[in-house]
């Protein structure tokens, strides 16, 4: 190491002291930034490896040292005296500032460098470890800029062109300790005698390298951490408001807000006091559920199929169904894009699957046979998505829209808005479920409408799947509370349709209905 210096003035006391106990060398080293010697240094930094008389180093021991400062010779007046409490580390060094001390006679600031000598008197406890002179060294004996140096090992003082040996001064001597030198830092070491750029201050912006986590910061344990993300509505006006949110994910709803129901057989589009998009019916290919005060905002599309019996969607021909004026697809929803041709989500693990907060599909068991025959399990995001899951001029149906539809076949409209049980109508699951590929009993198909239902299984909201051919499940658009939907289950053990509002994660098929 090499380091020069200019317009200083460089003071360097080396003391020596052997015991039969211990053995210290004490090294110290004072930079004055003065032309002066007169003007009084705010403080002598000192060092000392305590050793034992083997010349081992002593780790980790308390140490008592008291200082005095001598003027004109090794016995003259005490001008000044302090004491230090120190820990020796696990290099065995100690080390604190002449001048910082507890102080027990005199005032450091107050000594008078340029009055003739001084000498410094150290003392461990009460054993005497000696009086030096402190010699004091211009930088213009030499020139107006001075290397200095210690040697790797040897124990020189290399000053300019001269070589002084100093016992213990080699830098063998005094090994660096890594760590945070920083004393506002949060995990300061006390021991480093150099940085290795680890230092964290609390409040600083950092990264804990999880993606699940917001707002990164150093903590009160000195530890980087985040907030868990929350996904939801943040907006208090909105009737969707979720006050555990802390991440708005565009889902906000405010009544009276205009909207689009994505039915076109309606005008005038607003969130209604049901916390739903809907219109009013703008021709006569639109009507009201009769009776059900649920719906009683809701329009229903019934233009009809008008004769279609097929529709081709991203490769794909599905069969189409009228029923009671509708137009429904009479096949499960396939397709791995949405209607502008973005890609659909795919490929996620269970853990993926279960946190997230966008559109994703699943295949059954990922078999393609399986696709081919009971089409995609889509998680609600997708249903929803703003690009469109299914084709130009049709659309997922709205709960209100399945009950359209069990109200065609015979529900009455006090069992159309029961919740989570079989005993809802009477034959109507039956009646839309095919005859085949369902696990026995399948309990009342006959498929008289032509849906065709299949039993397509579940991908659940903690990514396992189950229920292939025992169960289906089908999305609507509606959302009662921001994290359920409602959806339509028939099962092989039952020929009624089951209504469930549920976890907008899991993975359910889907029907499109005409606009």
């Amino acid at each position: 190491m090499e380091v020069k210096f200019t317009n200083e003035i460089l003071l360097i006391f080396a003391l020596n002291y052997k015991s039969m106990k211990t053995f210290l060398t004490l090294s110290l080293q004072f930079l004055i930034t003065s032309y002066l010697w007169a003007q009084s240094p705010l403080g002598i930094p000192y060092q000392a490896v305590m050793r034992n008389a083997d010349g081992s180093i002593m780790a980790s021991n308390a140490v008592e040292l008291t200082f005095m400062i001598h003027d004109g010779s090794a016995t003259g007046t005490v001008v000044y005296q302090e004491s230090h409490s120190l820990t020796s580390n696990s290099l065995g060094l100690v080390s604190c500032v002449v001048g910082n001390g507890v102080v027990s006679q005199g005032n450091f600031a107050n000594v008078n460098w340029g009055s003739g000598a001084k000498f410094l008197h150290v003392m461990m406890g009460t054993t005497d470890l000696g009086t030096q002179q402190m010699l004091s060294v211009p930088y213009t004996l030499y020139t107006a800029e001075v290397p200095l140096r210690v040697s790797p090992v040897g124990d020189s003082l290399i000053i300019g062109n001269d070589v002084t040996i100093v016992p213990g001064i080699s830098v063998a001597n005094f090994p660096s300790v890594l760590g945070c030198t920083d004393n506002a830092a949060c995990n300061y070491n006390s021991s480093a005698t150099q940085s290795n750029n680890s230092c964290l201050y609390q409040n600083a912006i950092c990264d804990d390298g999880n993606a699940a986590t917001i707002n990164d910061v150093i903590n009160s344990s000195c530890v980087c951490a985040g907030f868990v993300a929350v996904n939801g509505c943040t907006n208090p006006q909105a009737c969707n408001y979720n006050p555990a949110a802390n991440v708005d994910n565009g889902s906000c709803l405010v009544q009276g807000n205009s909207c689009n129901d994505n039915n076109a057989g309606t005008i005038n589009d607003v969130i209604n006091s049901s916390c739903q998009c809907a219109g009013t019916p703008s021709n006569t290919g639109a009507t009201l559920l009769p009776g059900n005060a649920t719906c009683s905002a809701q329009v229903i599309s019934v233009t009809g199929c008008g004769g279609q019996t097929s529709l081709t969607y991203d490769g794909l021909t599905y069969d189409l169904v009228q029923i009671g004026g509708q137009c429904w697809f009479a096949d499960n929803l396939a397709t791995d894009q949405y209607r502008n041709g973005d890609l659909i989500a795919s490929g996620l693990t269970n853990t993926n699957w279960s946190n997230t907060s966008s559109g994703a599909y699943h295949i059954y068991a990922n078999s393609l046979s399986n696709d081919a025959t009971y089409g995609k399990l889509y998680n609600w995001f997708a249903v929803t998505d703003t690009r469109g899951l299914c084709p130009t001029g049709w659309h997922v149906p709205t709960d209100c829209e399945w009950m359209y539809l069990e109200n065609a076949l015979g529900i009455n409209v006090s069992d159309q808005v029961l919740t989570d049980t079989w005993v809802r109508g009477t034959d109507q699951g039956g009646r839309l479920k095919s005859t085949t590929l369902w696990d026995a009993p399948n309990l009342g198909a006959n498929n008289n409408t032509g849906f065709s239902a299949l039993g397509g299984g579940y991908r659940w909201i903690n990514g396992t799947g189950g229920f292939l051919n025992s169960l289906g499940y089908w999305w609507t658009s509606t959302s009662p509370t921001s994290a359920n939907a409602w959806y339509r289950v028939m099962g092989a053990n039952y020929a009624t349709i089951n209504r469930i509002s549920g976890a907008k994660r899991a993975g359910f098929s889907v029907r499109c209905v005409r606009d």
